[in-house]
């Protein structure tokens, strides 16, 4: 009965512990292997209209982080995934829309962690952050 409470107090207490809907791209949520295959993707799908916001805006600098502030990973990632390429929306991979974010993310100068982005779920609570 005791172990019962003790878990019970453990679910519930707040702790001092960060909390994953904490995340932001700060965090390391990607890591540098995915971003440099995020490169690859992005010059061959993406860079035509995105570099110099010829047909779509730039992914990095000040606007872009001013757009996409306080908004999640997951949010960016949906964006891609449905719209993107122009051309042929939807056809990109989970997998290769994954590495480009890790790639614009890298891009925008945030830092790398250890492990890949695990999949658009895990990215629903990661926000983004200007510098």
């Amino acid at each position: 009965m005791i172990a019962r409470w003790i878990a019970i107090v453990c679910v519930l207490a707040p702790g001092s512990a960060r909390q994953p809907s904490d995340q932001t791209v700060r965090d390391g949520v990607y890591n540098a292997e995915q971003a440099k295959r995020g490169q690859t993707v992005y010059d061959t799908k993406c860079a035509a209209c995105h570099d110099g916001g010829t047909m779509g805006p730039e992914l990095w600098g000040d606007a872009f982080l001013t757009d996409w502030d306080q908004k999640t990973v997951g949010a960016f990632f949906t964006r891609i995934k449905d719209t993107m390429p122009e051309d042929a929306p939807g056809t990109l991979s989970d997998n290769d829309v994954l590495d480009v974010v890790a790639y614009v993310l890298q891009a925008n100068g945030f830092p790398a962690g250890e492990k890949p982005m695990g999949g658009a779920s895990a990215l629903a609570t990661v926000k983004f952050v200007r510098k």
